[in-house]
C-alpha cells in the first residue's frame, strides 16, 4: 500500500510534466504550457477521488 501512495502522491506532477511533452511534441511551446496544467489537474482530480475512496489522507 505505501507503493500505491508514493505513486498517487506524485501522479500530479507525473501527468502534468508527460503532458508538457506530449504538448510542446504535438503542438508546439505553448502546446506544452497548456497540456502540463491539464495534466497537473487531472492528476489532482484522479488524487482526490482515491483519498476519498480510501478514506485517507497522508499529510
Amino acid at each position: 500500500m505505501r507503493a500505491l501512495s508514493v505513486t498517487v502522491r506524485s501522479l500530479a506532477l507525473g501527468l502534468g510534466a508527460l503532458g508538457a511533452v506530449v504538448g510542446v511534441t504535438v503542438y508546439g511551446v505553448e502546446g506544452g504550457v497548456l497540456w502540463s496544467l491539464v495534466g497537473y489537474f487531472l492528476g489532482k482530480a484522479i488524487q482526490s477521488t482515491f483519498w476519498t475512496i480510501a478514506g485517507s489522507h497522508p499529510t
